[in-house]
């Protein structure tokens, strides 16, 4: 009996925290679902496709942009002399991953409406071909947001240039802030910067990176949680009986 006790109690703790956390990597070996992908892997501005259970959304910073502006490409690492075409993309990386071009922005959210916590990424630069990057020649922003688009947390990241000739990614960890908020979307941008050290967030089509694994968790609603609670308490009651007979 205590065996079964020990056995009802290890289930009930294991369901909880199954529901309190459901973490997921978006590594972009998925298919895409796309109107451009995967025969054509660009994605244009509010292109919106799904990687599991999350969505994702590229779009361009500029004012009045069009529906044909190119502001995203998914990048083979293994070939990147096919795919990798007219820029310097990071090369320690043989998977697929997604380029962010042309000053554009990484949005992602659950698909089905749950809040989300950003945990890290993988991230480089990408440079412009032939450009002479700083030692920094970007910075990475992540910011959660709300429903209602209020920013709840955001962190920069510096990202390295050229080390012996070459971009390489980097796992950036979010900081305590960052990891707690509990947002409805997450958006991704960058900043390119120059030699003295100024970084421009869009109008000069610089402002260019690669993502992947990027890991977030999908939080449980309240609701969820409290019908969790209810399978919990069903199960401790039920060895309660059991141990009473």
């Amino acid at each position: 009996m205590k065996h079964f006790w020990k056995k009802t109690a290890l289930a009930a703790v294991t369901l909880l925290s199954m529901g309190l956390a459901q973490a997921a990597v978006i590594d972009f070996e998925q298919p895409i679902d796309s109107p451009l992908a995967p025969f054509a892997p660009l994605f244009t501005h509010n292109n919106e496709f799904y990687q599991g259970d999350f969505w994702i959304d590229t779009l361009s910073a500029k004012t009045g942009a069009a529906s044909t502006d190119i502001v995203g490409a998914l990048i083979d690492g293994s070939d990147l002399a096919a795919t990798c075409v007219g820029i310097t993309c990071p090369t320690n990386n043989s998977s697929h991953f997604m380029a962010m071009l042309n000053d554009g922005y990484f949005y992602v959210g659950s698909t089905t409406g749950a809040n989300i916590k950003f945990t890290s990424v993988k991230a480089s630069f990408i440079g412009a071909s032939g450009d002479v990057l700083p030692s920094v020649p970007g910075i990475l922003q992540v910011t959660a947001y709300n429903g209602s688009g209020v920013a709840l947390a955001s962190q920069n990241f510096n990202l390295g240039g050229l080390s012996g000739g070459n971009l390489s990614f980097a796992t950036l960890t979010g900081n305590a802030a960052l990891q707690a908020a509990q947002a409805s979307f997450i958006r991704i941008r960058a900043f390119a910067c120059d030699a003295s050290g100024s970084c421009l967030a869009n109008g000069n089509d610089k402002a260019q990176f690669a993502l992947d694994d990027l890991t977030i968790t999908a939080v449980p609603e309240p609701s969820s949680l409290a019908l969790m609670g209810l399978g919990v308490a069903g199960l401790l009651a039920y060895s309660r009986r059991r141990r009473a007979a």
